[in-house]
């Protein structure tokens, strides 16, 4: 992983040989605070399994000083804190706002460096990234973070070239930082190169490739198309695809790999309302350093488009899931959408010992209604009731009862 001391001894480095003591005052005098406080209501009610309950309060604390000569550093607290006795259940830690053992995750989620000259800014130390498999992840109380070195430039028209190293990363539910392999024993590094083109404002490529040595190669493709057709009345019709192929590489610790994910979307949108139509296909094993596999290389979010977060079945060997979304915007302020997901398991898939599927499912209907309301820029409140209800009698795979679930989740967030 990084070392901070080094990080910092940089910092101070670049301060002191370019900088005179009123140049030292202003970078710090005239840098910025910014942060989300947030609150955070989960309560998870699990059949024949004890709740996860949490109501949780903290949020994210930044400082960024002001650039001097294209360098500047920022540092970013993240806390969340359990509150109420409700947060001292046994499965407390299990609503991810928490470490695993209930405790509070108070640590430096950001401490880095950055410079930023002729179209390019690289960034050295803790940070957030946005890549396919290395990501915020950022639907509980804080996001990922990850040490690295990352790098974007946008020199060319219409096009941007990312790229970032990846030595350590912290689980959005931790605050611990770890090798991105710990849970395979070894210490690898994960190194990523993409390019997104966008002529348009309707539609962008985005091409990706992920790189973990000794594990897997994962190249990263999506076509994201706003504008295919339009109506004289008003209709658009926008559509994407993403396609993801994971192989083994080197001493194959994760076991021999070779699968993929095949996505599609696409939505109508008139005035108010839109309506999408959502589909993902996975190969013979389960999706490797994704959010369904948050214990086991889960460096970003559930990828597929037919995700709705309880759970990461969409990703399990041979799945097949189907479902849609409608939306109704009646204003910039307000927004509520009702979510429906069918998953199709593969025994056969599921149980071959080379699936890498952990947590082998039976067939699943999950239904979400979200809300979110942000009168003002500086607040937003959002609300979620999601259901799963498993199909236990579809497989004999699931030793115990497959745990349907309804969760509510109350989000409140103060942004400046």
């Amino acid at each position: 992983m990084l070392q901070r001391p080094l990080m910092f001894t940089l910092l101070s480095f670049i301060i002191t040989t370019h900088s005179s003591a009123q140049n030292l005052e202003d970078i710090f005098t005239e840098g910025k605070v910014s942060g989300n406080l947030r609150v955070f209501w989960y309560d998870g009610d699990r059949e024949l399994r004890i709740d996860r309950t949490a109501l949780t309060v903290g949020g994210i604390l930044s400082y960024k000083t002001a650039p001097y000569e294209g360098f500047s550093g920022g540092v970013s607290l993240f806390s969340s804190n359990g509150i109420t006795s409700l947060t001292k259940m046994p499965e407390s830690g299990q609503t991810h706002n928490l470490n695993l053992d209930g405790s509070s995750i108070n640590t430096l989620g950001e401490a880095y460096l950055q410079y930023s000259g002729y179209d390019t800014v690289v960034k050295y130390g803790r940070q957030r990234l946005d890549l396919p498999l290395s990501n915020d992840y950022y639907n509980r109380m804080l996001p990922n973070s990850f040490e690295a070195l990352s790098c974007e430039n946008r020199s060319i028209d219409h096009v941007t070239l990312k790229g970032a190293y990846i030595t350590g990363w912290k689980y959005k539910g931790s605050d611990t930082f770890v090798s991105p392999t710990y849970s395979l024993g070894i210490n690898r590094d994960i190194a990523v190169l993409g390019a997104i083109y966008s002529p348009a404002a309707a539609w962008k490529i985005e091409l990706y490739d992920t790189y973990v040595r000794d594990v897997m190669n994962a190249p990263y493709l999506q076509i994201i198309d706003n504008a295919i057709w339009k109506s004289s009345e008003g209709t658009t019709f926008s559509g994407a695809l993403q396609y993801l192929n994971e192989e083994s590489v080197g001493d194959s610790a994760a076991g021999e790999v070779d699968t993929s994910l095949l996505g599609l979307r696409g939505t109508l949108t008139k005035g108010e309302w839109s309506l999408s139509a959502l589909y993902t296909r996975i190969g013979a094993q389960s999706l490797l350093g994704t959010g369904g596999r948050y214990e086991k290389m889960g460096w970003g979010a559930f990828i597929t488009y037919t995700d709705l977060q309880i759970d990461g079945e969409s990703e399990n060997a041979g799945a097949e899931a189907y479902g849609g979304t409608l939306t109704y915007r009646p204003s910039s302020t307000f927004e509520i959408s009702a979510k429906y997901v069918h998953i199709d398991q593969n025994d056969a898939r599921q149980s071959n010992p080379s699936s890498l599927t952990q947590n082998p499912r039976p067939d699943s209907d999950e239904v979400n209604i979200d809300a979110t309301y942000q009168p003002y820029k500086e607040f937003r409140l959002r609300t979620r009731l999601a259901t799963i209800d498993y199909e236990s009698g579809s497989t004999s795979l699931y030793k115990n009862k497959a745990y349907d679930e309804t969760n509510v989740r109350i989000i409140a967030d103060y942004l400046f």
